[in-house]
């Protein structure tokens, strides 16, 4: 399904994801969709999904989901700790980089990470890598 025919349907699918509502709180479930077409680069851009969903505060997929089993509920209660995922929207918990050195950019990246990184460790980033060190 090529062309504008996909690009309609990932529009409904993401415009549909965004109405999505917790029947208790009656609040978003989810903050953001990406569409992988605009944040993807490279190479290997095509192995990825169409859509990446960004979960608000309070809302991600179930430890189930997680495993490929498909619950017959839609909304559960998590009664678990979460130590940390990565399934909220990047713009509802942005992360931080601590530093003592001065960072030369006003809007880093995510993609900007991993080349400070390598930096910072004398590696050359790959020639396919996007990216540069912040430092």
């Amino acid at each position: 399904m090529p062309g504008k025919e996909l690009d309609s349907l990932i529009d409904e699918l993401a415009n549909k994801l965004l109405q999505v509502r917790d029947p208790k709180t009656n609040l978003n479930v989810i903050s953001k969709v990406y569409k992988t077409s605009e944040i993807y680069h490279g190479a290997h851009k095509s192995d990825g999904p169409d859509l990446i969903v960004g979960y608000s505060w309070g809302h991600r997929a179930s430890w189930e989901t997680t495993l490929g089993v498909f619950s017959k509920e839609i909304f559960s209660d998590n009664t678990g700790k979460w130590s940390g995922d990565h399934c909220m929207a990047a713009e509802v918990v942005p992360g931080i980089l601590l530093s003592n050195k001065k960072i030369r950019y006003n809007t880093p990246a995510l993609y900007d990470l991993t080349v400070t990184i390598l930096d910072e460790f004398g590696i050359e980033k790959p020639n396919d890598m996007i990216g540069e060190s912040i430092f």
